[in-house]
């Protein structure tokens, strides 16, 4: 059956477990009504909640980009302020400030939504008739996703736990469906004990990841996408040890990569855009990866979920979105791209050459001249794969080994991942004198192979836990209030010191005012 027809499957599922119930904007602000909804007395029918992956307006494999844009692989560069502007949400993220604008890119209010689902689910397994296994996988699915959304909301609005500050602020730990529970922030401490918590039901479940038709369940809870975030959350912990045993438990379940010289793996689109620059006039092409396709799915249009859900090495599809379709890479990241190509040539590494428009910024600006190009990161039209992967796998047990001294077997790892990423005909391996050289190598792989998405997970934890590789972000761009730009008052430097409380993302005031003041922002 092919991957459009079970997402059709699940939004048939979907409509009928809730027909006549309306979609669940704000979980916290607004209940739906409960006389309208079917009762829920089967396990077949508590799982069409979890099976509804891509139904808008839910989409449990969206992630916000608020982390993406405040993270140093994003530029934000007054050229292209000038040509084109900012989403001025992006701005206040982007650069640090201590209130959001809008809060529709913010990761808080989107994982809650899904949070609700999960807590539905575990709010109903014990009322429902089945078999008690299928009851037991739901019931472990059910905490996996409440903990994946937990620790994606922590991530961005809260402090790096680091054990000696557990009273700072966490985040509001919604344990059941009711809109009468207590919505108040709990601390730090209690916050990461919880996510653990959930996280150990979460392993708790026995549902392969590759079925016994040989699909691989990547949009579900499995025993390989518990372990892969498992490894994920551990890492992050810095404990490294427990990442890696997860990571090498992931690995045993599904461990192939996917080739990017592999012509049927990765390829162009056929149609390109062509574009002449009118200082010069030269023709300048942008090629786009099969890859882009549209995965917002909206009520009466057909999900396009097969390239996401087919991507070989996923072990749970989510995606990061971006709200202009303009992933923009910084210098830094660029810069990333040059260390390490075989033959100094970009395009020798097949991500680069894949997923890194060079001419983006002429399809965007009215103005086509050649001072006006800048380059475009690209892999799914507004959105990048952020979900945990084979290759993510590898190079968390390679960041273990370096750790632990073992520079051999780290490259080791990041080879095996490498001879899948960059051009075959020109491929060495990777060497490396000491474990403190591995390690940089592999942070330098991480950022190539999962640009934009994980970048500001690797800043928070790398800038509590490890003083060589510590960051400072700076970032020179115009002055802007709330509601507009202000090129004429000048440019200004914008700085993210390590251990900056503005690691912590504001949380809209929006949400503090529907919550009559009992959610608490950030402080600053």
């Amino acid at each position: 059956m092919k991957f459009k027809n079970i997402i059709m499957l699940f939004l048939s599922i979907c409509l009928f477990v809730f027909s006549g119930c309306d979609p669940i904007d704000d979980f916290l602000n607004e209940e739906p009504s409960k006389n309208t909804m079917k009762p829920i007395e089967t396990v077949e029918q508590l799982d069409a909640v979890l099976a509804s992956y891509a139904v808008y307006p839910v989409n449990f494999f969206q992630e916000k980009g608020d982390m993406m844009v405040a993270s140093d692989d994003y530029a934000f560069l007054t050229m292209i302020q000038d040509n084109k502007s900012y989403n001025l949400e992006y701005l206040s993220y982007g650069l640090w400030n201590d209130e959001s604008t809008t809060g529709r890119y913010s990761s808080w209010g989107a994982e809650y939504t899904k949070v609700y689902y999960a807590n539905l689910v575990l709010d109903y397994i014990d009322k429902v008739s089945g078999d008690e296994q299928a009851k037991a996988n739901l019931k472990a699915d059910a905490h996996f996703l409440r903990a994946y959304c937990f620790f994606t909301i922590a991530l961005a609005h809260t402090l790096y736990y680091d054990g000696t500050n557990g009273d700072e602020l966490g985040i509001s730990l919604k344990k059941t469906p009711s809109f009468e529970e207590n919505i108040a922030r709990a601390n730090l401490k209690d916050t990461w004990d919880f996510i653990e918590a959930d996280l150990q039901e979460a392993l708790k479940i026995k549902k392969t990841f590759i079925r016994a038709d040989g699909m691989h369940v990547n949009w579900r809870g499995s025993t390989g996408a518990v372990k892969a975030f498992a490894a994920r959350y551990y890492l992050y912990r810095a404990d490294y040890e427990k990442a890696m045993h997860y990571a090498l438990e992931a690995l045993k379940e599904y461990g192939d990569f996917k080739d990017f010289n592999d012509p049927s793996e990765m390829y162009y689109k056929s149609s390109v855009g062509k574009y002449t620059l009118t200082d010069t006039g030269e023709e300048v092409i942008l090629r786009r990866p099969y890859l882009w396709n549209q995965l917002v799915t909206y009520w009466g249009m057909e999900p396009n979920m097969e390239v996401l859900l087919g991507w070989d090495e996923l072990f749970y599809a989510r995606t990061t979105q971006c709200a202009t379709s303009w992933f923009i890479p910084s210098a830094e990241l660029l810069a990333t791209f040059e260390e390490d190509v075989p033959e100094g040539k970009l395009e020798n590494d097949l991500r680069y050459k894949y997923f890194m428009a060079p001419y983006y910024s002429i399809s965007t600006f009215k103005e086509k001249t050649s001072d006006r190009i800048y380059p475009g990161y690209i892999q799914f039209m507004g959105e990048i794969l952020s979900g945990p992967t084979v290759a993510e796998m590898n190079l968390i047990v390679a960041e273990a080994l370096a750790r632990s001294g073992d520079a051999t077997g780290a490259m080791a790892r990041v080879n095996a991942l490498r001879k899948n990423r960059i051009e075959r005909s020109v491929y060495t391996d990777l060497t490396a004198a000491s474990a403190d050289i591995a390690l940089k190598k592999v942070l330098q792989e991480r950022r190539r192979e999962m640009p934009f998405s994980i970048r500001w997970y690797d800043l928070k934890r790398l800038n509590a836990n490890d003083p060589v590789n510590k960051v400072t972000i700076k970032r020179n761009f115009y002055k802007y209030t709330s509601t507009a730009v202000l090129p004429n008052d000048g440019v200004v430097t914008y700085t993210l010191e390590p251990g900056s409380r503005h690691y912590a993302i504001p949380i809209h005031a929006d949400e503090i005012a529907k919550s009559n003041g009992v959610i608490e922002q950030n402080k600053y």
